[in-house]
């Protein structure tokens, strides 16, 4: 034990001698644990970034010869990741289904805060996951609006966004997950705290089933057995790794930040304000190469979680059809000098050193969590860039399906949690698990995917004020078009008519905007944007079919399928769910 400390405060001291504001912030914080977690993220974050599969053992998904009937399984369903997926668990378990649920660490534990609109949490109501009541103590602030403002030099060049009813309300996302498992539990679930993944077995045909194997803290070795398994093991999941040779994604959002108190309070954009929460800042230009951006929302008292981040672009050949600044795809676009793409652990450094250009911190003022983690997307309108293995079902972060622009992958979770579990009820109800059955059972929304052109522009092309000059005049648009319009563009609820108003408004007042667009998105990326809009524009047009014909022939349709063909009715439901997800459809229907 001696020895394990004393390597661990040379590690420490290590670190303090590259990052001394961040060491000495979590030694404060009595956070120092977590330098070891961010440091495991950055290394899986480098491998991916570096196309390499860090390291995983050929073990860790195989296929084994078919289990004979009469061998049972443990449980019906498996989630790895004590996160999000204790959401999904426990309504799970609330239909009567056998569950197991483990996490590396303590399951429950959230290394973010979330914030969301009361119109989306009631969804959580609505579900029967809980009550107002008990969601009222895991509500730490409303507040009337959220901001949306970028840098300008010249003031007269420079707009503000204001969004009611937008990311508007701020949740204890621990509080939430202790919730969550306290329902799981009730409902029959098990839950197994610090246990790591070492591999899964998967019954290579016949019927689906699963088995895997867990090491314990004490070297020990368990295994257990489901219908299927959920990953929720996020953005580092090596099962999304296996699935997609070591890059599962297109984009990523590098985030870290703390909750802190002890701003100095006004109504200054440099104060802290609890009646406003500000959703996308910037307060300087490009640093490191890197457009930083900043959110702060309010929490109990006078806390403030606060986050700093920035978009990337992962290399091209993770996806075919995407681009990247930094890899050759024919693309005009170059690096600014002294770019880089900063770690979790210099993000944090950075973090530290700027927070009092964001806000002013006051005489009081402490940090008192960490919070942090890369955030996945995907910069297509397909929704599977790769198929899904066998007996894994991919939730939250692993399955990155959040819009690449907000980013928000527990709005996204929670808008769709009764989607999710609906679909994955019907099913296994109709034993439907191969993965072409369970591939629309996702939180996909066509109009959320198509936002990776515009996390494009969130990422300089050529100067250092590329992005604050043009996000200033696309917030100038947004402005024109009314507060309904931006409302639903930050929820991604942004329907068809939507698209164009902000497309067409953006070239009647910047024409420029075609020749950056070229430059930035590139020959391939011009062309990915084409098929996307068409795809986008084909689905909308299905939705406004299904509209028209009602819901009682939507339900005809869904009946007559499911006498002759279960899984095209699993894929009709998924599109409706799909549909009204994104308020294309009403609920009605």
């Amino acid at each position: 034990m001696q020895a394990h400390t004393q390597m661990h405060n040379a590690e420490h001291a290590a670190l303090a001698e590259r990052y001394p504001l961040t060491v000495a912030a979590f030694a404060q914080m009595h956070a120092l644990e977590h330098l070891e977690r961010v440091a495991r993220l950055d290394a899986v974050w480098e491998a991916i970034r570096r196309g390499e599969p860090a390291g995983l053992p050929d073990t860790i998904y195989a296929y084994v010869p078919p289990r004979t009937r009469a061998a049972p399984l443990d449980y019906d369903l498996i989630y790895a990741g004590g996160g999000l997926g204790l959401l999904h668990a426990a309504v799970m378990a609330r239909h009567g289904y056998r569950v197991l649920l483990f996490d590396r660490g303590e399951v429950g534990c959230a290394h973010r805060e979330w914030n969301i609109s009361r119109d989306e949490l009631g969804a959580l109501v609505a579900l029967g996951f809980c009550t107002w009541d008990e969601l009222g103590e895991i509500v730490m602030a409303e507040y009337d609006t959220g901001v949306v403002r970028f840098h300008s030099a010249d003031r007269a060049a420079a707009h503000e966004l204001c969004l009611p009813d937008v990311l508007n309300v701020a949740l204890d996302a621990g509080a939430l997950l202790r919730l969550a498992r306290r329902k799981l539990t009730a409902a029959g679930g098990t839950v197994l705290d610090r246990r790591t993944l070492c591999g899964v077995s998967v019954s290579a045909e016949g019927r689906m089933a699963v088995q895997v194997r867990l090491a314990c803290g004490d070297g020990a070795t368990e295994r257990y057995s489901a219908r299927l398994l959920l990953d929720g093991m996020g953005s580092a999941s090596p099962l999304a790794l296996r699935r997609f040779g070591g890059q599962p994604f297109a984009g990523v959002c590098p985030t870290v930040g703390t909750v802190a108190r002890g701003f100095v309070a006004g109504p200054a954009p440099h104060q802290h304000n609890p009646r406003v929460g500000d959703i996308l800042i910037s307060v300087a230009d490009a640093q490191r190469g890197q457009q930083y951006l900043w959110e702060g929302f309010p929490g109990r008292g006078d806390d403030l979680t606060v986050y700093l981040f920035y978009y990337d672009t992962l290399a091209k050949r993770q996806e075919p059809g995407t681009t990247n600044r930094l890899a050759g795809d024919g693309s005009s676009r170059r690096s600014l000098p002294g770019s880089s793409e900063p770690s979790l652990m210099q993000l944090f450094e950075d973090y530290f050193a700027l927070l009092p250009s964001y806000k002013q911190p006051g005489p009081a003022f402490q940090h008192l969590k960490p919070v942090y983690g890369y955030i996945p997307a995907r910069h297509s309108l397909r929704r599977q860039e790769a198929p899904l293995l066998r007996g894994v079902l991919p939730i939250g972060d692993s399955a990155a399906q959040q819009s690449p622009l907000t980013f928000c992958g527990f709005g996204s979770h929670v808008r769709n949690l009764a989607r999710t579990t609906g679909l994955l009820h019907e099913a296994l109800t109709h034993d439907l698990l191969e993965p072409a059955h369970l591939r629309p059972i996702s939180a996909y929304q066509a109009n959320a995917s198509l936002n990776w052109v515009f996390s494009r522009f969130m990422q300089p092309w050529a100067a250092p004020g590329d992005v604050n000059m043009l996000q200033n005049q696309f917030l100038a648009v947004l402005n024109q078009l009314g507060p309904g319009l931006a409302r639903r563009f930050f929820r991604d609820q942004m329907i068809w008519r939507d698209y164009h108003k902000m497309i067409l408004g953006m070239f009647w007042r910047y024409p420029q905007i075609v020749l950056v667009a070229w430059r930035v998105l590139g020959p391939a990326g011009v062309r990915q944007w084409i098929g996307d809009y068409l795809a986008y524009s084909w689905a909308a047009l299905l939705a406004w079919l299904a509209s028209r014909l009602g819901a009682r022939t939507c339900a005809r349709l869904a009946g007559a399928l499911g006498r002759v063909a279960p899984a095209l009715r699993l894929r009709l439901h998924a599109r409706l769910a799909e549909w009204r997800a994104m308020g294309w459809l009403s609920e009605s229907t």
